[in-house]
Order: structure tokens, then C-alpha cells, then sequence
């Protein structure tokens, strides 16, 4: 099922009908954000992981690497539409939330 999602979700992308949510944009003009190509990368042509659900929110939280080697969170609804919601870098911009170097597993609030 998680990697049906992720399919379809690259399938909006490559089609060019990913939709991308306002907070998105926002956040583009805020701090580090993947690209609309970087996306599309890490979701149709790197190996991309669903690393956290929400179910009640019906969004994923997707891991990927870029060619450069950059780790790329993608934070995508999948209901009603498929929607990018906002992405960024977890190594430039908030590595203390990570527990890993690979920035798959979420430290919990106590740890921080």
C-alpha cells in the first residue's frame, strides 16, 4: 500500500499535476526547500521511504536522497488529492530533531 502511494504520488509529478499546498510556498521563501525537480527526484527516481503515517491527516512524511547526496523530507497528503504540503532539508535545518544521520527516525520531544 505505502509504496502504491508513493508511485501515484510520482506519477502526479512526472505528469506535472502534483499539487502543492500554500505552505509550501511559504516555507520556500523561508529556509532551505527542495525544488519542484528535487521532488519529483526523490519520489520518482531515488529509493524514497515512508519514514512516518497520519493516518487521521492522511499524510506521509517521505525520506529521499538527492544525486548531491542531500536528504530530502517530503511531507505529501494522499486524500482527497495528492499534495505536497511542504519539504525541506533535515540536515540544514533542524538536525536536533533527528536521532539518526540519516534523518529517519524522529527523536522524541524529551529528548531534544
Amino acid at each position: 500500500m505505502n509504496q502504491q502511494i508513493i508511485a501515484e504520488i510520482c506519477g502526479e509529478a512526472t505528469h506535472g499535476t502534483l499539487v502543492y499546498n500554500p505552505h509550501y510556498r511559504t516555507q520556500s521563501m523561508r529556509r532551505p526547500t527542495p525544488t519542484r525537480p528535487d521532488i519529483a527526484y526523490v519520489l520518482c527516481d531515488d529509493a524514497p521511504e515512508i519514514i512516518e503515517e497520519e493516518p487521521e491527516r492522511n499524510s506521509i512524511l517521505i525520506w529521499g536522497a538527492l544525486a548531491d547526496g542531500r536528504i530530502a523530507h517530503i511531507l505529501c497528503r494522499y486524500y482527497p488529492a495528492y499534495q505536497v504540503i511542504t519539504g525541506y532539508f533535515p540536515g540544514e535545518t533542524e538536525p536536533y530533531k533527528w536521532a539518526d544521520r540519516e534523518y529517519r527516525v524522529r527523536r522524541s520531544v524529551l529528548e531534544r
